[in-house]
């Protein structure tokens, strides 16, 4: 099955499943100087690949948007750090023109991977520049490969799932016993609907987005070490054909979207068109997909959880104030009052400096504490 073929499965069964169902230590990150190694962005549609680095930290870095949530834990962008990059190039899989686009010094982003193919992206003043979506760069150079480190850039709310599917317990949603206040390791919180169908808090309160971090996504540890690669496509183009869905213009006329189904029939319901009916009718905004390969066996990588990935398992703490009291799990009010006053006091977040406090102050805690709730509270609630 080709690379393009196994998105739009993925796309479909993403659509269907949709419709079905509405101790304490921080893995070491990857270093990296941010100041000289190149970032890549890239664009519909195209395939980058990579090695992800071995013995060396986490490979993810996520950027959170400072805009959204007080700057935790929501959308902003990840930076995959990988090695000896490489941009498909098969002319099957309609990529037979993608290229690493070296940009000039006026660009803050190094290199952007387009495939000069695609209708939104063209060569201006005689290859000197590229307009990609309306956006001009100046062209240094077009090339196929990038030798030594970079970081991959995913941006938009599709970051999201890139995510889960590196991480090692994607596939679990971040939930919490409410009796012990444990929490299962999962990568993301969903917010919970309130009456009028918005995103709320367990206070009722409207929350800004359905869904976020509840930690850093942390590399599972198959692909540590292995070439990844990393596919973007428009929804639309990955979901598209003819299934006879009609809709009503501003005119009030009837439209056929794309055209009639097989059968020459025409419906209106929107459960049944394509997605490129969707939005050819304007009943739906164009999303980009990204989808995740493993290029040795050249299948799609899909969640897991960290049942299904042995060895792997996340570290570091989820918070779950949306959906939980974060007071959750009978913690005695002697020592949950000195993890309201430390938050309160902005102290370091470290695990020992957390352990050392809890030490001085063993006066005013219970005569045997839970040092690792008490560390996970304070770690979740600063977001770390």
């Amino acid at each position: 099955m080709s690379f393009r073929e196994q998105v739009t499965q993925e796309v479909r069964e993403a659509a269907e499943s949709s419709s079905d169902n509405q101790e304490s230590e921080t893995l070491e990150q990857i270093e990296v100087d941010m100041d000289s190694i190149p970032f890549v962005k890239f664009y519909p549609t195209t395939l980058v690949s990579g090695v992800l680095p071995e013995n060396e930290g986490n490979p993810i870095i996520r950027f959170p948007d400072a805009g959204n949530n007080d700057g935790r834990r929501d959308q902003g962008y990840l930076g995959i750090v990988m090695d000896d990059l490489e941009i498909l190039t098969d002319e099957s899989e309609g990529m037979s023109e993608a290229r690493f686009v070296a940009t000039d010094a006026d660009d803050s982003t190094e290199y952007r991977a387009v495939n000069f193919d695609d209708a939104n992206t063209t060569q201006k003043f005689g290859g000197e520049a590229v307009n990609i979506d309306g956006d001009q760069y100046g062209v240094d150079e077009l090339t196929t490969s990038i030798d030594g480190r970079a970081i991959l850039v995913v941006d938009r709310t599709a970051s999201l799932s890139v995510a889960r599917k590196l991480d090692v317990n994607g596939a679990t949603f971040a939930d919490m016993d409410e009796e012990t206040g444990d929490t299962n390791g999962g990568l993301v919180e969903y917010a919970l609907t309130g009456d009028e169908g918005q995103n709320v808090d367990i206070d009722g309160n409207e929350v800004p987005v359905g869904s976020r971090y509840a930690r850093n996504p942390e590399l599972r540890d198959g692909l540590f070490g292995q070439r990844v690669g990393f596919m973007v496509t428009r929804r639309s183009e990955a979901d598209s054909g003819a299934t006879g869905y009609q809709y009503t213009d501003a005119k009030g006329q009837t439209q056929l979207a794309v055209g009639t189904g097989e059968d020459g029939t025409t419906h209106t319901d929107q459960d049944r068109a394509t997605f490129e009916e969707l939005v050819e009718a304007g009943d739906r905004r164009d999303m980009m997909w990204y989808s995740v390969f493993d290029m040795e066996s050249g299948e799609a990588i899909s969640p897991v959880s960290q049942e299904d990935e042995a060895g792997s398992e996340p570290t570091s703490y989820s918070f779950l104030e949306w959906r939980f009291d974060p007071s959750a799990g009978n913690l005695p009010d002697e020592d949950w009052e000195f993890v309201q006053q430390y938050i309160e006091a902005g102290m370091p977040q470290d695990e020992e400096t957390i352990l050392t406090n809890i030490e001085e102050n063993s006066d005013d805690l219970t005569e045997d504490p839970n040092t690792e709730r008490i560390v996970g509270l304070i770690q979740a609630e600063a977001g770390q």
